[in-house]
């Protein structure tokens, strides 16, 4: 599949309030295949932020084997199959990939204005480490080599 970026949702088609004309819907880009499964550069769609979360809620649900049926209950025939489509890419992309020794993980942080604080003083100790994410990954492999490799 090649990129899908236009004014509206590919699923439901209804339009994105960055379109002319504007419409109701928050724009979100999915990856088709997912960045935490390779697909960085890969190619993209245009989804409401209703769409987005339930194709991914889905996608969950097959990895967990449990049913997924109910999230489907009121979309029409052809959005289902959108829907579903999308879903089994992104649940494949995961199967195929979560044995992979290079994966990498994504891990979403929500620090409070303290924490991002502390975080801005030690880049300023360590001026080396140029973001935020850099020096969270020194602290953990710091404390990893503390604890488990004296």
């Amino acid at each position: 599949m090649e990129h899908r970026i236009l004014p509206y949702c590919w699923v439901c088609e209804r339009r994105f309030t960055t379109a002319n004309p504007p419409g109701p819907e928050q724009e979100e880009l999915h990856h088709i295949i997912p960045r935490a499964a390779g697909g960085t550069d890969g190619p993209q769609v245009s989804l409401c932020t209703a769409h987005h979360t339930k194709l991914h809620k889905i996608a969950n649900r097959l990895s967990s084997k449990k049913p997924y049926f109910d999230l489907l209950y009121g979309e029409p025939a052809d959005r289902q199959k959108k829907i579903l489509w999308l879903a089994a890419q992104v649940y494949n992309a995961f199967e195929l990939t979560k044995d992979d020794p290079n994966k990498q993980t994504t891990v979403l942080l929500t620090l409070d204005k303290g924490m991002r604080h502390k975080l801005d003083y030690l880049k300023r100790v360590y001026p080396n480490l140029k973001s935020r994410e850099a020096l969270v990954v020194f602290a953990i492999n710091s404390l990893y080599q503390k604890h488990f490799l004296e």
